[in-house]
C-alpha cells in the first residue's frame, strides 16, 4: 500500500513538472520574421485576362443547372459572361477588349398519339433560337498606385447583334400550316463604371467589383412573318408581313384605356413595312477576376 502511494506521487510529480516544463517552452517562443506578401501592381506593357460577371450571367446559370418545366427557355442556355483582354497602355491607363453573348434553343418535334383529341392533328414541330453577342472596347483609368487595392474609372461601347427565329409546324388530314418568325437587330450603347479590385497575395491575381450604368438601344424590335398553308388537294396560301415585336417592359400603360387599345392594335397588325427600335438605362454590377502576365 505505501509502496502504490509513493508511485502515485511520483506520477503527478512528473506530470506537473512536464506541464510547467511546457508552459515555459511556450512562453519563450520566437515569432517567424517571414512577412505576407499583397501582389505584384501591374505596369505599362503588361497583359491580363479579365472575367465579369453581373447578376443576369449567375441567374441564367442558375436556371440551366435547375431545370424549371414551368420555364423551358430559362433551361436551354449557354452563357459566355464579360471575357476581355487588358492591356497596360501606361501604369494609369489601361485598353480592354471583350466579348460576352447569350444564346437560347428549345426544340419541339412530337407526333400526336390520339389524334381525334387533338383537331385531327397527326404531327407538330416548335423551334426557337435567340442568340445575343457583343463586343465591348473600352478604357480604364486607374488612381490608387498600391500593390494591395486599386481604384478606377472606366467606359466602354458595346456594340452587338441580336437575332431570333421561331418556327411553328402543324400537320393533320394531308394538310399542313408553318409559320417563321425571324428578326436581326443591330444593338449598341455606352457603359459608364468605377471599379475597385484587390490583388490576391504573391499571385498575380486580383478580384474585384464594378459599379455603374449601361444605355442600350436595340434597333429590330420587329418580326419578319412567313406564313405558308397546303390544303389537302394542291390548294397553298403565302404570305410575308411584319409585325411588332415587344417585351413586357416596351408595352404601353394598360391602366390608360386609350393607350391599351392603341398597343392591342399596334402590337396585333400586320405591317407591310415597319420600323421599331428601343433604347434603356440600366445599372450594371458584376465581379471581376483578372490574371495578369507580361508580353
Amino acid at each position: 500500500m505505501y509502496m502504490k502511494k509513493i508511485k502515485l506521487i511520483t506520477l503527478l510529480v512528473f506530470l506537473v513538472s512536464f506541464s510547467l516544463s511546457s508552459f515555459g517552452q511556450l512562453s519563450e517562443r520566437v515569432n517567424s520574421n517571414s512577412t505576407f506578401k499583397y501582389g505584384t501592381r501591374p505596369v505599362a506593357g503588361n497583359l491580363a485576362i479579365f472575367i465579369g460577371a453581373n447578376m443576369q450571367d449567375y441567374k441564367d446559370l442558375q436556371n440551366r443547372w435547375n431545370w424549371d418545366a414551368k420555364h423551358p427557355m430559362d433551361s436551354v442556355k449557354n452563357i459566355l459572361p464579360l471575357v476581355s483582354i487588358r492591356y497596360y497602355l501606361s501604369d494609369e491607363n489601361v485598353f480592354r477588349f471583350g466579348i460576352n453573348s447569350r444564346r437560347q434553343n428549345i426544340k419541339i418535334v412530337g407526333d400526336i398519339f390520339k389524334p381525334e383529341l387533338s383537331d385531327s392533328l397527326t404531327e407538330v414541330k416548335y423551334q426557337r433560337t435567340t442568340s445575343k453577342i457583343y463586343i465591348n472596347p473600352g478604357i480604364e483609368h486607374h488612381f490608387i498606385k498600391s500593390n494591395l487595392a486599386d481604384v478606377y474609372l472606366g467606359a466602354s461601347i458595346p456594340i452587338g447583334l441580336v437575332t431570333e427565329k421561331q418556327f411553328d409546324y402543324a400537320k393533320g388530314n394531308g394538310s399542313y400550316t408553318s409559320i417563321t418568325k425571324s428578326r436581326k437587330s443591330l444593338s449598341y450603347g455606352f457603359e459608364g463604371f468605377v471599379g475597385i479590385q484587390a490583388f490576391i497575395a504573391d499571385l498575380p491575381l486580383s478580384i474585384g467589383v464594378e459599379l455603374g450604368s449601361t444605355a442600350l438601344v436595340i434597333g429590330g424590335k420587329k418580326w419578319k412573318v412567313e406564313y405558308k398553308n397546303v390544303v389537302s388537294g394542291g390548294t397553298s396560301t403565302s404570305e410575308t408581313y411584319y409585325i411588332i415585336n415587344l417585351d413586357d417592359a416596351d408595352k404601353l400603360d394598360k391602366s390608360n384605356p386609350t393607350e391599351l387599345a392603341f398597343s392591342n392594335t399596334i402590337s396585333t397588325s400586320e405591317y407591310k413595312k415597319l420600323k421599331a427600335k428601343t433604347s434603356s438605362i440600366d445599372g450594371m454590377a458584376r465581379i471581376t477576376l483578372s490574371y495578369y502576365f507580361a508580353k
